[in-house]
């Protein structure tokens, strides 16, 4: 019986929360540019869950696998064109433009600058695929789905010399990225900007990491899914693990959206990456396979006796306490949900303060930390005293790597003034502002300057 963390205490990733109101005693709005609405992601997840209730039925995932490899990419797609959908409809009806593309052209097209971005990106997939060829654990059956991911979005590959032509010519900013490592390639390297070429590996090394894992993970969950759909009835949707599964089946869709729709014709492209070494240190440890040393070796917490079993003989309780949990679990799912197509580990994507982040800077971190205790129950004393209080501190200890990361994602997108302005906001207005005037270490401070 499931009832943790799927192996790692996490399918977790970085939020980038937003900006603050124009008004001291306002609701914070989202940032002008970009902007998500939280009712047309809810929309669009609605249609992706009834995407895989549909597949579930007379045996359409299995033959659809038939046809294309990786099933889950229909609720993916879904998601995409539902969101994406939505926000360009949005954003015209209130006339604001995309903060990169302008409408119309802004310069005549020169045939080199696209080809120079189709060259380095061609460059760019040839190093990640290296880089897939030569570590180990890529090799093994685990990350099958990905490979089966990324065959099944091979097929639209023909779309990427045409966005490159469209947008050249619409670009604010003519130099990005993929311009920049074009001329490196070509010979340029004195007249290059060595700091987007930095930008563009990163954000790709993030892409390479997360992206098979979240794969792999949405297409277990799918599974799972889809066979709940197929048997379901009306005591099984009062069922913990289908509630469970499903919180994580919405998360991990969107994750794989967010990290494969990076963008800049939908504003969710990376505007920078986690700069520091201790800011992917920490993200790093929660996931596979770093997750497999650390929470093996070091931060063993779980007993083997979980919260349904100590509760067994109060059922009313029980139940109580497993609502709880699914509403745990399900505020991390729609924090994730909050960011449409932006979401993404160490990474700025753009300031996000709808949904679950209307009320904390990370309610993803408090809501999954919170499970973890719900879950676990480690204060009970099982087998001992001693033992319990050993557990204990080894989740303290991971409640405290979370904590690291919420303080290094603060200091990466303090460098936007939207988030700083937000950031304060919630010093003032957020839900747990009560317990930070208690400990005020817990309140953010801008940085100097």
């Amino acid at each position: 019986m499931t009832r943790g963390t799927q192996e790692t205490p996490e399918t977790n990733r970085t939020r980038a929360p937003g900006p603050a109101p124009a008004t001291p005693g306002s609701a914070p709005e989202p940032a002008a540019q970009p902007e998500e609405s939280f009712l047309i992601n809810l929309a669009a997840l609605a249609a992706g869950i009834a995407s895989m209730g549909w597949l579930a039925g007379d045996n359409r995932l299995q033959r659809l696998a038939e046809v294309v490899e990786y099933p889950a990419i229909v609720p993916c797609a879904v998601v995409f064109a539902g969101v994406a959908a939505g926000q360009m409809l949005r954003r015209w009806h209130r006339r604001r433009e995309l903060t990169e593309l302008a409408p119309r052209p802004l310069r005549p097209l020169e045939w080199r600058r696209p080809m120079l971005r189709l060259l380095a990106l061609a460059a760019t997939l040839a190093i990640v695929g290296a880089a897939y060829a030569i570590f180990p654990e890529y090799r093994g059956d685990f990350y099958a789905p990905f490979w089966k991911f990324l065959r099944t979005i091979a097929y639209g590959a023909p779309l990427i010399p045409v966005y490159l032509v469209w947008s050249d010519t619409r670009l604010r900013e003519p130099r990005d990225e993929l311009l920049e490592f074009g001329l490196f390639l070509t010979g340029h390297a004195r007249e290059v900007d060595y700091a987007l070429i930095r930008r563009h590996f990163m954000g790709w090394a993030v892409k390479g990491f997360f992206t098979p894992l979240m794969t792999v993970y949405l297409s277990q969950e799918m599974q799972y899914l889809c066979s709940a759909y197929r048997d379901a009835t009306f005591e099984s949707w009062q069922d913990y693990e289908l509630w469970f599964h499903l919180s994580y089946g919405i998360d991990l869709l969107f994750c794989v959206v967010g990290y494969t729709a990076t963008l800049r014709l939908f504003d969710s492209h990376i505007r920078s990456v986690e700069p520091t070494a201790l800011g992917w240190g920490v993200a790093l440890i929660c996931y596979q396979p770093f997750y497999s040393i650390v929470g093996t070796m070091y931060l063993k917490y779980e007993s083997g006796y979980y919260w349904d079993r100590w509760l067994g003989d109060w059922p009313h309780v029980r139940d109580v306490w497993g609502v709880v949990i699914i509403l745990c679990v399900l505020t991390y799912a729609l924090s994730t949900v909050a960011f449409g197509l932006r979401f993404s580990n160490l990474t700025h994507r753009g300031i996000i303060t709808t949904g679950p982040y209307r009320y904390s800077k990370h309610p993803a971190y408090l809501a999954k930390n919170l499970s973890w205790w719900l879950i676990a129950v480690p204060f009970i004393p099982s087998p001992s005293v001693a033992a319990a209080l050993q557990h204990c501190a080894l989740l303290l200890l991971l409640n405290g790597v979370y904590l690291l990361r919420a303080r290094t994602e603060e200091r990466h997108l303090s460098r936007d003034p939207r988030y700083v302005a937000y950031a304060l906001w919630m010093n003032e207005h957020g839900a747990l502002r009560g317990l930070a005037r208690w400990l005020p270490s817990l309140q953010y401070r801008a940085p100097p300057g």
